[in-house]
């Protein structure tokens, strides 16, 4: 495929030059179009974009005189960069509002986000749509990480159906999830020490025992394939796991990425379980309480 590559430079009314990202000819972003306007020039299709606090970038279609104003660039939308001889693509540079700064042009994932505005991506609350393009929230965002609780952490015990419940604040497909912690510490036995998220008695050795479940206390993370069977004692039920990089004591729980990540919908809950406490095995003797921020990894 062969395109043509030039570069744009506008004097504005008073003689301010304004310079624009390369055109390319012969290409477009499809699907982002939010006005589009006849116009005698395509230094018009310029004005026009600058005018419009949300455009990101446009389109003009050559022999047609049309220009077609984007709410997204190629960037943020690799796969809607497509062929098409007639028009030719610019992006807006001179004041673009960055994406998901302001609640009129929210981004569907923070992962939208980071691919829109590359090294420019910092930590900091974002908006974002929670529900298709229905409801937008405003959500703090890290990395690619998109805090799910407020405020106040999520804290979970060890025994007696002692959860922490948190619920989802944006629907779609979460490729993993993980847990920083803020407060406190969980124990296996009076006799052992603390630690974030497991059992520091010898037989468990380094695994982990805390889960994230759905409401109905089916394990997501890590998923049940990935869990060790115990003993006799428990009935041979799985509650324990390993995870490379992280330890009792590790900051963040970061779990693996799910081959296949899974769905979630808007207020959904979800919850925090120690492992014997989920399994109602071996846990009269535990106490204490771990408290953690939430994050999920949208794709």
């Amino acid at each position: 495929m062969m395109f043509l590559v030039y570069r744009i430079g506008i004097l504005d009314a008073i003689g301010r030059c304004h310079s624009a990202e390369y055109s390319i000819g012969g290409m477009f972003l499809r699907g982002h179009a939010f006005k589009t306007y006849r116009v005698g020039h395509p230094v018009d299709c310029y004005l026009k974009c600058f005018e419009e606090l949300i455009c990101q970038s446009y389109n003009f279609v050559r022999g047609q005189y049309l220009c077609e104003l984007n709410n997204r660039t190629k960037e943020a939308r690799p796969e809607d960069f497509v062929s098409d001889w007639k028009r030719f693509y610019v992006k807006r540079v001179t004041k673009r509002v960055p994406l998901g700064t302001i609640g009129e042009l929210p981004a569907q994932s923070f992962s939208e986000i980071a691919a829109s505005e590359g090294n420019e991506t910092v930590n900091r609350k974002y908006w974002i749509y929670s529900d298709g393009n229905s409801e937008v929230i405003e959500a703090y965002c890290e990395d690619h990480w998109q805090k799910i609780n407020g405020k106040e952490p999520v804290c979970f015990g060890t025994k007696n159906n002692d959860y922490g419940a948190f619920n989802m604040t944006k629907s779609g497909r979460v490729k993993t999830m993980k847990l920083v912690h803020r407060s406190g510490s969980v124990h296996c036995h009076p006799s052992t020490g603390g630690s974030y998220w497991g059992c520091t008695n010898l037989a468990y050795k380094d695994n982990l025992m805390t889960f994230i479940t759905d409401d109905k206390k089916n394990a997501i993370l890590p998923p049940a394939e990935n869990l060790t069977k115990a003993g006799s004692e428990c009935g041979f039920k799985k509650y324990f796991y390993s995870l490379d990089g992280s330890s009792l004591n590790s900051s963040e729980l970061v779990f693996r990425n799910l081959s296949n990540p899974f769905s979630v919908s808007r207020s959904q809950e979800m919850q925090i379980w120690y492992g014997q406490d989920l399994v109602d095995c071996s846990e009269d003797n535990n106490k204490g309480k771990t408290c953690v921020d939430v994050y999920a990894w949208y794709e």
